[in-house]
């Protein structure tokens, strides 16, 4: 994510989880540094929040103090997919730490000299984040990593990956092929409505790329195209009395034009500030020639202090192929606001 207020890339978790003060209707779009900064400036009797008129406790300032001193996340995230100088170490290895950042920001960390090769990098990120070898797409400096170079086994050497350089993890859950003749893809939402009973709307929706640039969206406004009715949303489907909702998006991949590379899946809270708000939410995405298997799997309420989160992509990776790609992007922005959402697309950088 950008911050809005120095302008620098940052790691989803450099921001405030969730609303800084609780008459805020909004996830801030300031990092901590630069929020506390601000209201540190103002005066200490009356501190507000410096994208809206609401005025902040001692007690929220103190909290968002204490998050600020105890963050552990203070990198330098400008490094990540640069290359870094590597330090030899008796003319052929090095040691050192580098580090594997994943879509949604996590940021594991490893040593040079138990990672020489890409197997064996592959194996200690199974160990350290139970991601299966299969699913591990490795990116460093726009080049995809491989196991085999020159009929070889390939090294982080080969891609002059050193200490404190930071390889990107694209996690692919699933490979949609021809073969397969997937027909309809179904994107299924339930929620509850939030504690207090009123309704409320968490939102499914889908926005379509074509490379980097932005080509479509469906949303409950949105949700159906007479020039492409290849793709459909359902709507708002609400029932007061058992107070839950539902939403559906359907898409035919094979009917996708060509120029379409990126579907992004994304939830996001209406009036509530976050996700969080509502009960039970649940959502499946999936084959509906084979409803029973999952293409992503993705706990909600990791998401709770979020206003909105990227849950997956579903990206194409050849002539009638695609990939379903975790994401767990948090971000501020919701289907009235898709701005800070299409930023936090923009930070994957998962465009062909």
């Amino acid at each position: 994510m950008k911050c809005t207020q120095c302008k620098q890339e940052k790691l989803s978790k450099e921001f405030p989880p969730s609303t800084i003060t609780e008459r805020c209707q909004h996830i801030s779009s300031n990092c901590l540094r630069c929020l506390i900064t601000q209201l540190k400036d103002q005066n200490k009797t009356l501190r507000k929040c410096p994208e809206c008129p609401a005025i902040l406790t001692p007690q929220e300032f103190k909290a968002l103090e204490l998050a600020w001193d105890k963050a552990p996340f203070k990198i330098d995230v400008n490094s990540i997919g640069k290359i870094q100088p590597i330090i030899p170490d008796n003319g052929n290895t090095t040691t050192g730490e580098f580090h594997v950042v994943m879509l949604n920001g996590q940021k594991t960390t490893l040593l040079l000299e138990e990672n020489k090769t890409i197997i064996a990098l592959r194996s200690n990120i199974f160990k350290k984040l139970q991601v299966n070898q299969a699913k591990q797409k490795l990116i460093y400096n726009g080049e995809e990593l491989q196991d085999t170079v020159e009929r070889r086994p390939g090294t982080l050497a080969d891609y002059k990956i050193g200490p404190g350089c930071h390889i990107q993890l694209i996690v692919v859950l699933y490979n949609i092929t021809r073969a397969e003749a997937l027909k309809s893809l179904v994107f299924d939402l339930h929620w509850g409505y939030p504690a207090n009973g009123s309704q409320d709307y968490l939102d499914g929706s889908c926005l379509l790329y074509a490379g980097d640039t932005f080509w479509r969206k469906y949303d409950y406004a949105s949700v159906y195209y007479p020039s492409f009715p290849h793709m459909k949303h359902s709507g708002d489907m609400m029932d007061n009395a058992k107070k839950e909702g539902h939403q559906r998006i359907t898409a035919k991949l094979d009917q996708l034009p060509q120029e379409v590379t990126q579907l992004y899946f994304v939830l996001s809270s209406w009036k509530s500030p976050t996700i969080g708000h509502f009960k039970t939410p649940s959502f499946k995405l999936y084959d509906e020639a084979q409803p029973d298997k999952e293409l992503c799997t993705y706990t909600i309420q990791q998401a709770a202090n979020s206003q909105a989160v990227i849950l997956c992509c579903v990206s194409r990776a050849g002539e009638g192929m695609w990939q379903v790609i975790q994401v767990g992007k948090f971000s501020a922005g919701n289907a009235n606001d898709y701005d800070p959402i299409e930023i936090s697309i923009g930070e994957c950088a998962l465009h062909g």
